[in-house]
């Protein structure tokens, strides 16, 4: 044996060295390879080569910005049912929401990924029972009835937002009308949230760089989720401190996360000082909040709560009012007929001087179905949300699905499952939300706010801005794009998460209706 160990140790130069290790690589791709295209529980559902053997398929496609897209030419040429990891199959088919999205299921280890920071929020909680139990103490101030009291502020935001855009159309200067509609948003969710309006609005930029913050993170986001073991892995080593974000990296989301303590130490001091004046915001409520036991929720659980604010709770109602423009300004009869309802219903005194949501909803349906068809065709989030299948599995349109693996959807596909939809599917229509019948079918299975018990907390903020302000906007103005070098508006995917950029515009005064 001695021998053995000498006669070894003469031959461990360092090129044999490199050549062992080269040989141990090669081996593990080849087992992952024949593992997982034959052996593994999914090795039945059809997709790409690639991506049933290795994640760095997926990461690809979320960096080239092409994910969707391919994965729905993939669905064409498969069938409702592919796998796009190793371990994750994507359903397209709507009617399999409530099964996959059942109130049991817990996310997989896709959310953990640090890029948002290391503490998770309520969205990234795997555990369905954690994420029930921290959703109930923050979710009040969410409800639609609290919503409703903050309407008079939501219609100050607005109003000051038509104020700004009266200026470009008084000097017919050509504005990124992608931007003002962030711009508002933000606004929006920051008196909602933290008691008073960041000044996007009134500036006139982006302050603080919160979007440009968000939007450069995104990349980092999806790549980390989609790498996941790997993700958990790496992050156990020295390279954590560089992955997870913290509020000393000079990225986007590291500028976002020193707004975010910048905000929560001067309400904290404000508290000490009593000089809160009682006031009632997201933040408020969050720090007021307690446990069963009475005791305070965590620090550093409030941040990456107000982080999540700050990150998905204006964009994405940005980029819903963007998608709007689109889809309305591209289709000539459809902007016809809603300005023939909007006048109509000004004319008749059914909708106020700042349009209240109850009357949008009473007196506007066609309105009402363009925003619905918007979100429909252009979900904010075109994303994968992966849950775990139970331990017995389930069957989905007459196939089995295992038990213990990772099933998702994404909104920007089942948004288009012909089966629901129709064969015009893929076209804007908003006429489709007008049949009630067909519109109950449609709400059952919308995604655009997540699905189930654990739907976005945020959907009635959202959908109150979206009921009012572009509503507003289509009333005071009329608009007439202009396209930068002949180039028209693009809708970018970064990191699993849309938005348009380059929508440019001229505004003109609308004269009231008689």
């Amino acid at each position: 044996m001695a021998n053995f160990l000498v006669a070894l140790y003469s031959k461990a130069t360092f090129g044999n060295i490199i050549l062992a290790f080269g040989a141990y690589l090669i081996s593990r791709a080849v087992y992952q390879i024949v593992y997982y295209r034959f052996f593994h529980s999914l090795s039945k559902f059809p997709g790409p080569f690639w991506a049933s053997v290795t994640r760095l398929w997926i990461a690809y496609h979320n960096i080239k910005e092409d994910e969707p897209y391919v994965e729905h030419e993939l669905h064409k040429k498969y069938g409702p049912i592919i796998r796009i990891t190793p371990t994750l199959l994507l359903v397209s088919s709507a009617p399999a929401l409530p099964t996959i999205y059942h109130r049991q299921a817990d996310k997989t280890k896709h959310y953990i990924s640090g890029s948002f920071g290391e503490t998770e929020s309520v969205f990234n909680m795997q555990s369905w029972k954690t994420h029930a139990q921290f959703r109930k103490l923050i979710a009040g101030p969410y409800s639609f009835s609290s919503i409703k009291k903050m309407e008079p502020l939501i219609d100050m935001r607005i109003e000051d937002w038509t104020d700004k855009l009266n200026n470009f159309a008084k000097t017919g200067e050509t504005f990124d009308f992608s931007a003002w509609a962030v711009y508002m948003a933000y606004d929006i969710i920051s008196e909602i949230g933290f008691g008073a309006p960041f000044g996007f609005i009134e500036k006139g930029e982006d302050v603080g760089g919160l979007i440009k913050g968000f939007h450069d993170g995104l990349p980092a986001f999806g790549l980390m989720c989609r790498l996941h073991p790997f993700t958990s892995w790496i992050k156990s080593t020295f390279m954590n401190k560089y992955l997870v974000a913290s509020p000393e990296q000079e990225s986007g989301i590291g500028s976002l996360m020193r707004f975010r303590d910048g905000l929560l130490n001067q309400r904290m001091k404000d508290m000490e000082k009593g000089t809160t004046g009682d006031r009632i915001d997201l933040l408020q409520t969050m720090l007021d909040a307690r446990d069963d036991n009475g005791k305070a929720l965590d620090v550093e659980y409030v941040k990456a709560e107000v982080l999540l604010v700050l990150l998905a709770g204006a964009d994405t109602t940005g980029t819903a009012f963007q998608a709007m423009i689109h889809y309305i300004t591209a289709n000539e009869d459809v902007y016809e007929k809603l300005m023939e309802e909007l006048d109509s219903a000004t004319r008749a005194g059914h909708l106020s001087t700042y349009p209240q949501y109850a009357e949008v909803l009473e007196h506007c349906p066609y309105y009402t179905a363009c925003v619905k068809e918007t979100m429909r065709l252009c979900p904010s989030a075109p994303n994968i949300f992966p849950r775990m299948s139970p331990k017995g599995g389930y069957e989905i349109d007459g196939r089995f699905i295992p038990g213990e693996v990772e099933v998702t959807c994404n909104p920007w596909l089942v948004h288009r499952d012909a089966k629901v939809y129709g064969e015009d599917a893929m076209e804007f229509k908003p006429e489709r939300w007008l049949d009630a019948e067909n519109a109950k079918v449609f709400d059952k299975y919308s995604m655009v706010f997540g699905y189930g018990a654990r739907s976005c907390l945020g959907r009635d903020i959202a959908l109150m801005e979206l009921y009012k302000a572009p509503l507003q906007f289509f009333r005071k103005f009329r608009l007439e794009l202009q396209p930068q070098e002949g180039k028209d508006a693009t809708f970018v995917i970064k990191g699993g998460v849309g938005y348009w950029k380059d929508m440019w515009m001229q505004i003109s005064k609308r004269a009231a209706p008689v």
